[in-house]
């Protein structure tokens, strides 16, 4: 029952931590279906030479989506007539890189090593466009251009049935079976095994995490915070330039996809080009790259790939529950209930429309009669001027969410004052897995404050950086002296906190 309740735990957390990116996928493979068109989508990617493949990356790297909120988007690609090759580095650059984790990056203790990963990345996805190019000639494509919908309240909502189809269509199959997949390999994964793996002194640390890695699914910010912990514990640079290219950039439901659109022959051969391009970068960059001046005896940054109880533990069902939901933050709601609404009505589409009747009332326009007014709502503008604009418009509510997501210094400092107080209780009164939910909320809210000040100001001190280093340090100490019902630890590891705590809130507050 421990491994029953572990995989159905990590399943909803990974379907709560994608649930962001999958909503704006779907979003956008609507709008760029229904607004922008196939002759403007085409257009927009730049034809079949290197621009095109540079801008799959350039428009891959803006978009907010995830390895699993880009299926719908290459599918729409595909069908649109994007050459193959184009798909392919738009795959390779979407998934790694948002605003969010790019500005969470570059918070690190070397904001170079994040930046040699986003080049990498570029000459990654570029050569993997061109690498399917040299190796495989696809047949011209004929595209019968689908009509675009009439201005007015039909053009939105087509946008949206269309949404509703997507959410219930092969492309939720494929995300799907990447979920599931990544729950069961977590919640199978015994408690804590993988504290001690991908040290950098391990030659094989960089083959592991692509072992691991490759299969399953992380989002773009957990995948950038698990990278932080892995550059504050001395682990393996190699390693988490795997996590940042293929771990976040793949999973098993976008491969089945790639598969099933372009042959398993060609796809099996392009991988493992790319597999082996991405391990050789990966061990070039171990030893130039590596900054630590120490290697920790463990980490915690895969925490979240293993089973969440120790063996032995008694699990319920409200425990399940209560630490799902610790994963919907602010943008998860309406997330969760965008797909949910767009699921519903898929289903009953699917149920009572299955020749299209409805969409085709949508695409045709009534003819306007003699010196008839044009409501403000049926103005006529051009399709593809509102796909791209639509389109902008995600690319602005991306940058939107990040001061949501990321708070100014005064709201960061009250959220880490209640988790402070809640750590600290927790620990004296020996109610260990409450002590260990709040420290790791005081953990992630530290970070929050970096970024959030980062992003207000453009800079972060030295001095703010090495007092939050310290404060985490501290919380890890004390964490792992929860996890092991160590309360004489946790206890006299306390004042060092309250030290902590104090020159990290003057540090951040004066």
């Amino acid at each position: 029952m421990d491994i029953f309740w572990s995989v159905v735990l990590r399943t909803a957390q990974t379907a709560i931590e994608s649930s962001s990116t999958i909503f704006t996928g779907i979003l956008i493979a609507a709008i760029m279906r229904r607004m922008l068109g196939q002759a403007a989508t085409r257009k927009l990617f730049g034809g079949s030479g290197i621009k095109g493949l540079l801008r799959a990356w350039v428009i891959g790297s803006l978009l907010p989506i995830c390895a699993l909120g880009v299926i719908p988007v290459a599918r729409e690609l595909r069908r649109s007539g994007v050459p193959p090759a184009t798909v392919l580095s738009f795959i390779l650059a979407a998934p790694q890189l948002n605003p969010l984790s790019f500005l969470y990056g570059l918070t690190l203790s070397e904001p170079i090593v994040i930046l040699v990963f986003v080049a990498a990345t570029m000459a990654i996805a570029v050569f993997g466009g061109q690498l399917w190019k040299w190796c495989f000639k696809d047949d011209e494509q004929v595209i019968d251009d689908e009509p675009l919908p009439p201005p007015g309240l039909k053009r939105l909502g087509i946008v949206l049935v269309t949404a509703a189809r997507i959410t219930v269509s092969s492309s939720a199959l494929y995300m799907l079976v990447a979920i599931l997949l990544t729950g069961a390999i977590a919640g199978g994964i015994p408690h804590g095994q993988m504290g001690r793996t991908m040290r950098h002194d391990d030659p094989f640390s960089p083959l592991l995490m692509m072992g691991l890695g490759l299969p399953i699914y992380s989002g773009v910010l957990p995948g950038m915070m698990r990278i932080g912990l892995m550059f504050e514990h001395g682990n393996s640079v190699g390693a988490s330039f795997v996590l940042f290219e293929s771990v976040v950039g793949c999973n098993l439901g976008l491969i089945a996809w790639l598969v099933v659109s372009y042959g398993v022959r060609r796809i099996s051969i392009w991988l493992l080009c790319i597999v082996a391009v991405v391990l050789v970068s990966a061990y070039a960059m171990e030893k130039p790259l590596y900054f630590a001046n120490e290697e920790a005896s463990h980490t915690h940054a895969f925490d979240e790939w293993t089973s969440p109880f120790p063996e032995g533990t008694n699990v319920q069902g409200a425990t399940v529950y209560d630490k799902a939901m610790e994963k919907v933050e602010v943008l998860e709601p309406l997330a969760l209930g965008g797909i949910a609404f767009f699921a519903l009505l898929g289903a009953g589409l699917l149920g009572s429309d299955r020749t299209d009747r409805l969409d085709q009332w949508l695409l045709k326009s009534a003819p306007l009669k003699e010196n008839q007014q044009v409501s403000v709502w049926n103005r006529k503008v051009p399709g593809p001027v509102l796909g791209f604009v639509a389109l902008l418009v995600l690319i602005a509510f991306s940058g939107v969410a990040l001061f949501i997501y990321y708070p100014d210094k005064k709201q960061a400092m009250e959220e880490i004052r209640s988790a402070r107080a809640d750590a600290v209780t927790a620990v004296r009164v020996k109610n260990y897995q409450e002590a260990i939910r709040q420290l790791e909320q005081w953990d992630l809210l530290s970070r929050k404050m970096q970024v959030g000040v980062f992003l207000r100001t453009g800079s972060l001190r030295e001095d703010q950086s090495a007092a939050t280093q310290e404060l985490r340090d501290v919380l890890e100490e004390i964490r792992d002296a929860m996890i092991a019902q160590d309360h004489a630890t946790g206890m006299k590891f306390l004042p060092q906190l309250e030290e902590k705590h104090r020159t990290f809130r003057d540090l951040f507050m004066k």
